[in-house]
């Protein structure tokens, strides 16, 4: 301001020499001409200081602009009377938003238009009045604060600062967020200052320990972090933080009313500008709950839903653990087998729910009969074991003892019942080393005190005979499986119109170690009742689907494979879906296969029945009623159920049914079944006379002795049927059987 004043000064006194310079003589003329040439060269050189200043100042001003707008996200752009940005300051970026290839010379219209929020703030600046609003430009928001300037042409120009919103409305939404995390977030959280004490705590801090924002908020940590008894524990963990950002672990925090509870603790901390320690973040979650269902599920996973003690898993685990304690230490150690006689008779005679009940009273009464170091579990149904550090000698009178208290009657509401049950055992070392050998040993001692209770002839001690028929253990079958004791084998069914091979049906068998093969109708019941039955058809349909696929493979014509299904395969909803499922894993057609359900079980459960053979045709499945004709009174309720095909076996109807002296029955019962819509398979057949018969009365497809005996899976790819006649048995001739 002073360098202008002088100027000016400067130049009036030039003018007045001037004017006044008119009259002066020569010398002096000469003299005033210096005089003011001087006076010109200092104004100008004053002049000239002054706009270097001036330029010197801009380009600061621009620089300062630039460098806030790198940090500050502030942009000062400047538009003339005329509508065009002539300049743009401090906006640095390329990408979205103001920058000078976007603004510089452009005309303000362009970005007025479809803008109207910028166009009503513009409109109101360029009329010489300030305004200050948001708009965006270019995709992001900005507050602009227009100043109007000197008019220039139509309108006011003006010069705009225009402030980034979006990193401030983002730190914002951050920081809303955050709250609402801090506050429903179900881990507590504490903010510590340098000296630990606590400056802010979120609900679930109140929840979990019980104190309240107001008991926090101002106190050391010591107070809320509460060390167990003992311990200084929580120190050690802050003296970490010294070389380490953070810390993490399991501990115990003590509840505003004393108690202790798990948590799993967080805790880091936050560093300054300078890098020294600001804050310490601490959270921690409560693992009571977590920790407690933890525990329900392993207690479920390993003990007995009825009888709460430990089951197969937990038992096994036990005795192996006291195996290796028993071999570690030298000593001796006895396991009991205890099996409840007659038990399917109990349920059958007064429903399961008596059955449960006794289940229940039997492990109480074996708990207390035995010591609290002894494991006394449940295997499967009415199994029950008992593992004791006993030597060989102590065992017979353990033996007794878990016999006695077994013996009384079990009260069960209004009625006594009487169980019998059979106990045997086994010792380590001197009946077996090993789990499996000594769980043979006490099986086959149990069954030894089954049989001298039934009157059979007991086997040696510790040397296996073949069993009597009948008497199974759910620990045999169950071990069977495990074995692969268990096999398929096939009986091949003709089509009696053309004598070809149509399909098999798939017969189950149990290749006992000691008993030899064994046939289902002996076990099925005793799975059943073990609750295995699902597992054999699991291994059932897998087996099948296995061999459908081999036997396309070598283009063999069976285009169905009938399988018999058990009554809780029919109370398995899964069940159809299952057998979907498996088929198509193994590219095999559904039609392909056909589920036989016995006569007797579809007259027991015909609701039942009708609701599986539903759900069966809904997904394609082939269904046949197995022994058709001998449990029924009458035969009329096969034109109503929506299977696809009947069995009739030959032998079972002329040893049983009267009528069957009548040549007619037969021809009827199959002109019944045709009636109905029912594909007729006579079973059994051992002469070519029955055969005959058979294709007379109208029967579609049959098997028997007549074509073959049940074949392995191997001998079914060379099974021939020879046109001969039949043999002095009665019997066709058959080649190409291993």
């Amino acid at each position: 301001m002073t360098q202008q004043l002088l100027i000016t000064f400067f130049f009036v006194l030039v003018g007045i020499a001037v004017i006044f310079g008119l009259d002066l003589g020569a010398s002096d003329r000469i003299a005033g001409g210096i005089i003011t040439l001087a006076i010109w060269c200092a104004a100008l050189l004053m002049h000239r200081s002054l706009l270097k200043q001036r330029a010197l100042a801009g380009e600061q001003a621009v620089g300062a602009l630039s460098l806030i707008g790198r940090y500050q996200a502030l942009a000062v752009w400047q538009v003339d009377g005329h509508g065009q940005v002539n300049a743009v300051y401090g906006c640095e970026t390329a990408g979205d938003g103001i920058s000078r290839a976007l603004l510089l010379g452009r005309d303000i219209g362009s970005l007025m238009a479809r803008n109207p929020s910028l166009a009503a703030l513009v409109q109101r600046v360029r009329s010489g009045l300030p305004s200050v609003g948001e708009a965006e430009i270019n995709g992001v928001l900005y507050r602009h604060r227009m100043t109007p300037q000197a008019q220039e042409g139509e309108h006011f120009g003006f010069t705009c600062i225009s402030e980034d919103l979006s990193q401030v409305r983002g730190e914002a939404e951050t920081a809303r967020l955050w709250n609402a995390l801090q506050e429903h977030t179900s881990d507590a959280v504490l903010v510590l200052d340098r000296q630990r004490v606590v400056v802010a705590v979120n609900a679930a801090f109140t929840t979990i320990t019980g104190y309240s924002q107001k008991d926090a908020i101002g106190q050391r940590d010591n107070l809320l972090l509460s060390k167990p008894p003992g311990e200084n524990y929580y120190q050690r963990v802050f003296d970490q933080l010294q070389d380490q950002d953070s810390w993490h672990g399991e501990t115990m925090l003590r509840h505003r009313s004393g108690h202790l509870c798990d948590v799993r603790l967080v805790v880091c901390k936050v560093k300054d500008n300078a890098g020294q320690t600001a804050n310490y973040i601490v959270t921690f979650a409560d693992l009571s709950q977590t920790k407690k269902i933890h525990d329900e599920l392993r207690h479920l996973a390993t003990h007995d839903n009825l009888t709460d003690l430990p089951n197969r898993r937990l038992f096994l685990d036990r005795l192996d653990q006291g195996l290796r304690r028993a071999r570690r230490e030298q000593r001796q150690l006895t396991i009991f087998f205890i099996d409840l006689d007659d038990f399917k008779g109990i349920n059958d005679d007064f429903g399961h729910h008596v059955g449960d009940e006794i289940l229940r009273q039997a492990g109480s009464r074996l708990l207390g009969a035995v010591r609290d170091s002894d494991t006394v579990a449940r295997l499967a149904g009415d199994e029950f074991t008992v593992i004791a550090d006993s030597p060989h000698e102590e065992a017979a009178a353990i033996q007794s003892k878990i016999a006695a208290c077994l013996s009384d009657p079990f009260d069960v509401g209004d009625r006594r019942i009487k169980v019998l049950a059979s106990v045997g055992a086994a010792t380590y070392p001197d009946d077996g080393e090993n789990i499996e050998s000594l769980m043979q040993c006490a099986d086959q001692s149990m069954y030894e005190t089954k049989a001298r209770r039934k009157g059979a002839t007991a086997a040696t001690p510790n040397k296996f005979q073949p069993y009597s028929e009948g008497l199974y253990f759910p620990s045999e079958l169950r071990l069977a499986i495990r074995r692969d004791q268990l096999k398929l084998v096939y009986q091949p069914q003709i089509d009696l119109h053309n004598g070809g091979l149509m399909g098999v049906e798939a017969l189950l068998r149990w290749d006992h170690h000691c008993r030899g093969s064994i046939n289902p109708a002996d076990f099925i019941g005793l799975a059943e009742d073990a609750g295995i039955t699902d597992t054999i058809g699991a291994w059932t349909l897998e087996q099948v689907a296995k061999q459908l696929k081999a036997w396309r493979r070598w283009r063999m014509p069976i285009q169905q494979v009938a399988i018999n299904i058990a009554i809780s395969q029919i109370k398995d909803p899964r069940y159809p879906q299952t057998v979907v499922d498996v088929m198509a894993r193994h590219g095999i057609p559904v039609d392909a296969i056909m589920l036989e359900v016995d006569e007797e079980i579809y007259l027991r459960s015909p609701g039942l029945c009708r609701i599986f053979f539903d759900r069966a045709r809904q997904l394609g499945l082939r269904l046949c009623i197995d022994q058709f004709g001998v449990h029924a009174g009458e035969y009329a309720y096969i034109g109503n159920i929506p299977v696809d095909a009947v069995k009739i076996n030959q032998r079972l109807l002329s040893n049983q049914i009267a009528a069957r002296n009548d040549p007619r029955f037969i021809p009827a019962l199959v002109a019944l079944c045709k009636v109905a819509g029912k594909a007729v398979i006579a079973v059994g057949v051992e002469s070519s006379t029955a055969e005959s018969e058979l294709i007379l009365a109208g029967c579609q497809l049959a098997q028997g002795f007549l074509y073959s005996r049940p074949l392995s899976a191997e001998s079914m790819r060379t099974f021939r049927i020879e046109p001969a006649q039949p043999n002095a048995h009665g019997r066709r001739e058959i080649t190409g059987i291993a």
